[in-house]
């Protein structure tokens, strides 16, 4: 049995995206933000007043900000849901997968997959966020890792959950996979 991808109704995210975000982040219980922009990848986390912290305005020379004119995907996540929000045409199109507690369901090992980058020495963890950069790629991003105390050559990874359905053959494949957590790549640990 694998979670249900359900709808969410997209209300008024075209117009207001980091509010509509912040309020599925409150409703759902979700931590994260993970969004892909035209200018680059903007990170964020649930901050204790309800509001989004964003990547870009802790490090302003990242230059990427959350609108949804530049928005390719979102999404919102945490060990309990994922809401992916993309672009279908002209419209915004949203769903949600929920872990509902006391269900089994048949899912892969969570995989971790690195992410780009170790902290940079000249940049101080700043709002909750880590600096990263990837030497000889020049890539540059900053995710929400205070939880994590990286140290000067420790990568971030995030975690993946893959659910397993089964065919009309009983032969099993990848039905949905979402985002779980960010975790220390070095410990595995959260």
């Amino acid at each position: 049995m694998i979670p249900q991808a359900t709808e969410v109704p997209i209300g008024d995210f075209a117009s207001n995206a980091r509010g509509w975000l912040a309020t599925c982040a409150i409703e759902y219980g979700l931590r994260y933000l993970l969004a892909h922009a035209e200018d680059g990848v903007i990170w964020g986390a649930l901050a204790d007043d309800g509001g989004l912290l964003l990547s870009g305005e802790a490090f302003p020379e990242l230059r990427v900000a959350l609108t949804a004119n530049t928005l390719q995907q979102v999404r919102l996540f945490s060990d309990r849901a994922e809401i992916l929000v993309w672009k279908d045409g002209a419209n915004w199109k949203a769903r949600i997968i929920k872990d509902d507690g006391g269900k089994q369901y048949d899912a892969l090992e969570d995989e971790e997959y690195w992410l780009w980058g170790t902290p940079d020495s000249n940049v101080a963890p700043k709002d909750g966020f880590t600096f990263l950069v990837e030497g000889g790629h020049g890539f540059r991003h900053a995710p929400p890792t205070a939880h994590l105390n990286l140290g000067k050559n420790d990568r971030a990874a995030l975690k993946v959950r893959h659910y397993v359905d089964y065919d009309d053959e009983g032969q099993a494949y990848i039905a949905l996979s979402r985002l779980v957590k960010i975790v220390n790549a070095s410990t595995g640990g959260a």
